[in-house]
């Protein structure tokens, strides 16, 4: 089922909107409901990954709650710093 409805957007934004959709060939209709699929898409994406991370914060948490290191730089001979300064670091 496809909704009719109606949304309050300023002139210069419509007009560049329907500028846009012109120049693709389609529809401001259709830029909506491109722009809004790939919005809900990604919220949806965005919270399926928030659940791993905040379960990794948690052990990370339990490491160090335990005296332990949970991050280590395993290079040996060298500290984060000196890595970094090379350009090792990212």
């Amino acid at each position: 089922m496809r909704r009719v409805t109606s949304v309050r957007i300023e002139d210069e934004l419509w007009r560049k909107a329907k500028a846009l959709a012109a120049l693709e060939g389609t529809t401001v209709s259709a830029l909506l409901e491109e722009m809004l699929t790939a919005l809900v898409r990604g919220a949806e994406k965005a919270a399926s990954l928030e659940q791993p991370r905040d379960r990794v914060v948690e052990e990370l948490k339990a490491i160090r709650a335990r005296g332990g290191s949970p991050l280590i730089i395993a290079y040996p001979g060298k500290t984060a710093v000196e890595l970094v300064k090379e350009g090792r670091g990212d």
